[in-house]
């Protein structure tokens, strides 16, 4: 069963709906999804914050929207990254309070 083809174009389907019809676990599910992403750039799955789940994008709209919330996404991750380097960068003068 390729994880692909249940995919749609049209709406949303969860982690949750993709368990009950695979029978894989949410992990093999997630790790799939994102092997599928890494692997088969061609195959576009995207998942959006408003919309629980996943799809294939039908408009360009859609894909401008993930590409929007992918960058907000890199952004605090990049930003929580560059706290961490703070505090690593200062361990000798700071400790973390435990």
């Amino acid at each position: 069963m390729n994880i692909i083809d249940l995919i749609p174009f049209d709406h949303y389907v969860t982690r949750d709906e993709l368990v009950q019809m695979t029978g894989f676990s949410d992990r093999a599910i997630r790790e799939e999804i994102q092997r599928l992403r890494s692997d088969s750039p061609e195959t576009l799955i995207i998942s959006s914050s408003k919309s629980k789940g996943y799809k294939r994008p039908s408009t360009y709209d859609e894909l401008i929207l993930c590409r929007e919330q992918s960058i907000k996404r890199l952004k605090a991750e990049k930003a929580k990254i560059m706290q961490i380097d703070i505090v690593l960068n200062n361990r000798d003068q700071k400790g973390l309070g435990l």
